[in-house]
């Protein structure tokens, strides 16, 4: 059973492992090999931001993390690349109709934020980019809430400061104030907003780490607390855990479906194919065809009548000089 605790950056300071945690969340654990299936092995530091333990498949040849495993060291096309040779903040796939843009890292990796491509002419990324930047780089829970293209909402607060930003830029368009006057900003709307600026998610956060920090000082440590993830626009994250279990879960915080997996196995899980299955398509009145794997992720490789096929972590079909392992070892050779 994992025991896991979100703390503070200060409380960080006094866990062991702290400096492995790209933001302010730890692990403790009582996890042990003898917990592992056949064959895989316990790998401290493997999921939850490089923070927790997992049981790993040596043979895998990495996770499908998008946090962790940078498709190249150098962006090159058919990716969207700056000058730099650093990945562009939108990262585009599939045709006109069926194809998406994704927010992405400067590594390449998929960050919050996406639209349909038909419709991201003005997409820009920049608050996901900026927000992924402060939690990994700076070491701290950020509060800049990002629309779901990925760019800024108009009111931001941030380390007790609240301004009106510019939706491209994140850019104040109206001088800051503290974040008990942001009533005041012109870009504030109780309709809108409510009361308090953090949403229900980053509320439950909050009050979790506040709990965490009391039992630690009181040197007790309830095992049954959940843990709860959010994305940057306040919302629910992709996946939640309850009792040991990580269960994919749509933006308020439900669980969908039945893709669930043990907390110590679910290194990797993004619930992507679950999230399109369930929202995403849906919305657009389309259906996901590809297959899921339990944990809620786009199995890789697919089949199409008899024809075999292989998709990345979207769910976008893929080169076959580019297939991974597992699509190799799981389709035939082409006659």
């Amino acid at each position: 059973m994992l025991k896991l605790l979100i703390v503070r950056d200060k409380e960080l300071a006094s866990q062991a492992d702290a400096s492995k945690c790209k933001i302010a969340q730890a692990c403790i654990t009582d996890l042990s090999q003898s917990d592992c299936d056949a064959g895989s092995v316990l790998v401290p530091n493997t999921w939850i931001n490089g923070c927790c333990p997992s049981c790993t498949n040596p043979d895998d040849g990495g996770d499908e993390d998008d946090d962790d495993v940078n498709p190249t060291e150098v962006c090159r096309p058919p990716s969207n690349c700056l000058e730099n040779g650093q990945y562009a903040p939108v990262q585009c796939k599939g045709d006109t109709f069926t194809g998406r843009c994704f927010c992405s890292d400067e590594k390449g990796n998929r960050i919050f934020g996406q639209m349909w491509r038909s419709e991201a002419q003005d997409m820009k990324c920049a608050c996901s980019r900026r927000r992924h930047e402060i939690e990994n780089s700076e070491k701290r829970i950020s509060t800049l809430h990002c629309s779901p293209s990925g760019d800024y909402e108009r009111l931001q607060c941030d380390n007790g400061i609240c301004w009106c930003a510019d939706p491209s830029t994140g850019q104040p368009t109206a001088p800051p104030l503290p974040q008990e006057d942001m009533k005041i900003l012109p870009c504030h709307s109780a309709g809108l907003i409510g009361e308090n600026y953090l949403r229900r998610c980053e509320s439950i956060v909050n009050a979790l780490a506040g709990i965490a920090k009391d039992q630690a000082e009181h040197g007790t440590n309830f095992l049954g607390n959940p843990t709860t993830f959010c994305d940057y626009d306040g919302s629910y994250g992709p996946y939640q855990i309850q009792n040991g279990i990580a269960y994919c879960t749509g933006r308020d915080g439900k669980i969908l479906g039945s893709w669930q997996v043990v907390s110590s196995s679910m290194a990797g899980m993004n619930c992507n194919c679950a999230r399109d299955t369930m929202i995403y398509l849906p919305e657009k009145g389309m259906t996901v065809s590809e297959v899921c794997l339990p944990n809620g992720n786009y199995r890789a490789y697919q089949n199409a009548g008899d024809v075999p096929y292989c998709v990345d972590s979207d769910g976008y079909p893929i080169e076959r000089d580019q297939w991974p392992r597992e699509c190799i070892n799981n389709t035939p050779a082409p006659q």
